[in-house]
């Protein structure tokens, strides 16, 4: 029977050296693989944990196991057994199927089982801190993905100079990115939900304290590649009007970069170029920069106007086909 301590997966193995630590390394192909893979299960995860918190009428913060453990033994030990049965079956460098599961029909004891083959799977590809350094390596500059490259650019070309501008940066892996480091600000306040760096505050967004005055708000918010990762649909509208409450005052015009992959924007049954388009309008943004590559979306916005009282965005179907994805953004 293996541990719960024992973690093998994809990164163990080839390594590299730097000053001090040993840092884990990824072929890029295999790390984007394990990032799509984590996606899915930590996706599946949270629509799993929403039926715990549904059926037993209770907040779950973050560790399942617990709250099975003391609503029903026999619960967890099905759990358990399907947790272990998948740290000693699953071939890590066998590409696994990228479907979320449709979790609405699972009944009590369905639900605990994914949740242990669940968090047998992210044990054994080596946990959430492996998930982050594969994020982190697809970030590195050295590898072209530092997607602050294309915010710092447009700002130098828009001649962006404010006196002692402060930026926030939700969803942070490198704290050496370049929007740290181009001189444009006098600080960046970097967050993240697992922080891999002592200068990354560990935080939650959603969970970050309101501003009490404009002092506490922000001349910029980078938003990449966070929202996409986001769960539940309703959740992503909750997060695009919360930062707005992070901004500074709409008449100083404040900015907000967002990226998001390219499938969610050309490839999506419930959203596309219009429906961002409307939605940010509604939130009182204003597109001054626009780009898309092989692989994502940017978008840089300026906050002109106070948001709308009427936010009416539904889950609505504008394209079909069968190869779509169903990634959408609900306001309501």
């Amino acid at each position: 029977m293996l541990s719960r301590n024992k973690k093998k997966g994809l990164l163990a193995g080839r390594r590299a050296l730097s000053s001090q630590n040993k840092q884990k390394v990824l072929k890029p192909l295999r790390a984007r693989q394990l990032i799509r893979r984590f996606h899915v299960l930590l996706k599946n995860k949270t629509q799993l944990t929403k039926r715990l918190e549904k059926i037993w009428k209770c907040k779950i913060e973050s560790d399942p196991a617990r709250y099975i453990k003391e609503h029903n033994p026999d619960l967890f030990e099905r759990f358990e057994q399907a947790r272990i049965h998948t740290l000693e079956t699953l071939l890590v460098n066998k590409p696994p199927p990228s479907t979320v599961i449709n979790t609405n029909s699972f009944q009590l004891d369905r639900i605990c089982e994914e949740l242990g083959r669940i968090e047998g799977e992210i044990e054994k590809r080596g946990g959430l801190e492996v998930y982050q350094a594969a994020s982190v390596q697809g970030q590195s500059s050295q590898r072209g993905g530092d997607s602050s490259k294309k915010l710092v650019e447009w700002l130098k070309d828009l001649g962006y100079n404010k006196d002692n501008a402060v930026a926030l940066e939700i969803g942070c892996l490198n704290s050496r990115n370049l929007v740290s480091t181009c001189g444009l600000f006098s600080k960046v306040v970097k967050i993240d939900l697992h922080s891999q760096e002592p200068d990354i505050l560990e935080q939650d967004f959603m969970e970050r304290p309101l501003p009490k005055s404009a002092a506490e708000q922000f001349d910029l918010i980078s938003c990449s590649l966070v929202v996409n990762f986001v769960p539940d649909p309703h959740l992503r509208g909750q997060m695009m009007h919360r930062i707005t409450q992070f901004l500074k005052p709409h008449s100083q015009k404040p900015y907000l970069f967002f990226v998001l992959p390219l499938p969610c924007i050309v490839n999506s049954r419930y959203f596309d170029e219009n429906r961002l388009s409307e939605l940010m309008g509604a939130l009182g943004f204003k597109c001054i920069r626009h780009y898309q590559s092989h692989k994502l979306a940017y978008y840089l916005y300026q906050w002109e106007r106070r948001v709308s009282e009427k936010l009416n965005f539904p889950k609505k179907e504008l394209h079909k086909g069968t190869k779509r994805n169903n990634f959408c953004i609900v306001m309501s």
